[in-house]
């Protein structure tokens, strides 16, 4: 018995919490009547053997625990769909962890890693989007929708929506009921950043992660990157389905996919070589009736640069810094657009290289990047094996060794999100990632 009480403090200790689930009830019921009636006996030879089935007991359960093994990801599904069906009640982070059979410190750690989100943040998703139907639906008061979702304080609800959806509740309700469609992820960042969620999106790409996290529950209709030829038919059928009122698409679509989605809503093409990402996002808030808003954002993001500029001024001098993209066994060198603006438009850092005018994002040599000796380097490297190999070959050169990024560990390997995002939301957000990075 002291040993038994041993091992479960050693488990309290730390803070190891299993429910096992018992096959078949009965054989364990009376292992535990023939404890009780023969530890009572006044025979000591019936007592021994109280403490046998005891014994026979303890053997049961631990090799009924070594076969069952918890999986993590099954748990916290779990956990998740009661969220999903019991938004409304009163959730504790405690309860979820019990219900999941692991401590709260390692149910959290967990169900961030496998939801991408904490248990709290993924709630309080699930309970704004519940609001956003009930808004949307039946046109009821934010204190009543925000006591049907799990909220007491109505307060508290409107700061919580405001900051998951960028709008207040009341102003969200007053919003326009036109079913927008996003065609293409610069789009999505420009609704976005305008406060305005798409009806149906592509939220599948690496760079969309934080699309994804944050908005995937508010987007009812997923679509797939426009990109891949096969995608297209997916999204058009999608679309068909879920009948927008309007479609918001870049210009270089085909003629046949234009026909298509001219026959099933009215759709605003954005210019898309022949302007740049501020005249985007302009054209979709004009087009959503926020023309104003539009320009404050601007406004605003550039007040934004201008400090940071500041800063990375008395940080970094005149270091020269050069961004590249390794993909398909080639250099990809980023110039006057997507991530290239950011550096050296809104930041106005020193480009590693020579005249960039129309670089636009154009493939260079070996050669050609260890000649520029960037001061500051940063590289994307896709996962083909084409170019891991490529850039394995290059970070072998002597000369590349003897470069100065090198020497001063100034190389920054980058993801696609949010460096590969060419639009409003996504240029902010790389701003802020490069005042970081280069701190």
């Amino acid at each position: 018995m002291e040993g038994f009480l041993f091992l479960i403090e050693r488990q309290e200790a730390a803070g190891i919490s299993e429910a096992l689930s018992l096959p078949a009830a009965a054989p364990y019921i009376r292992l535990c009547e023939n404890i009780i009636t023969f530890a009572n006996s006044g025979d000591a030879l019936e007592r021994f053997r109280g403490h046998v089935y005891f014994q026979e007991l303890l053997y049961e359960l631990y090799r009924l625990r070594e076969h069952w093994k918890p999986d993590s990801r099954t748990a916290v599904e779990r956990t998740q769909a009661y969220i999903n069906n019991h938004y409304a009640e009163e959730i504790s982070i405690e309860g979820l962890a019990s219900m999941a059979g692991i401590s709260p410190a390692y149910y959290m750690e967990i169900f961030k890693k496998i939801v991408g989100r904490s248990p709290i943040d993924y709630l309080t998703s699930v309970r704004i989007n519940a609001a956003r139907r009930l808004l949307d639906d039946t046109g009821a008061p934010a204190y009543q929708v925000a006591e049907s979702v799990g909220y007491k304080d109505p307060f508290y609800f409107s700061r919580q929506f405001k900051r998951v959806t960028g709008v207040s509740p009341s102003r969200y309700a007053r919003r326009s009921s036109l079913r927008i469609a996003s065609l293409h992820y610069p789009m999505t960042g420009h609704m976005l950043a305008l406060q305005h969620i798409p009806y149906a999106a592509p939220l599948d790409r690496e760079f969309c992660q934080f699309y994804k996290q944050k908005y995937e529950l508010q987007i009812p209709v997923h679509l797939r990157d426009p990109a891949v030829d096969t995608n297209m038919i997916f999204n058009l059928k999608a679309l068909q389905e879920a009948k927008p009122d309007v479609v918001i698409a870049g210009n270089w679509l085909s003629e046949a996919d234009q026909s298509e989605l001219n026959h099933m809503a009215s759709t605003l093409y954005i210019p898309w070589w022949e302007t740049d990402w501020r005249e985007h996002l302009l054209i979709v808030g004009q087009f959503l009736g926020v023309h104003a808003q539009a320009e404050h954002w601007l406004d605003k993001y550039d007040n934004q640069a201008a400090k940071i500029r500041g800063r990375l001024k008395n940080r970094m001098g005149e270091s020269s810094v050069m961004a590249i993209h390794v993909l398909q066994g080639q250099i990809h060198q980023f110039g006057s657009r997507n991530l290239g603006t950011v550096l050296y438009d809104d930041l106005q850092l020193r480009f590693a290289g020579q005249d960039r005018s129309g670089k636009v994002y154009e493939p260079i040599t070996c050669e050609q990047l260890l000649a520029c000796k960037p001061d500051k380097l940063l590289v994307a490297v896709a996962d083909d094996p084409l170019s891991t190999a490529l850039w394995a070959t290059i970070m072998d050169k002597p000369e590349w060794k003897e470069l100065d990024a090198v020497r001063n560990h100034c190389v920054y390997q980058i993801q696609p999100d949010p460096w590969f995002d060419y639009s409003a939301m996504g240029n902010e957000r790389i701003l802020k990632a490069i005042d970081k990075l280069f701190s």
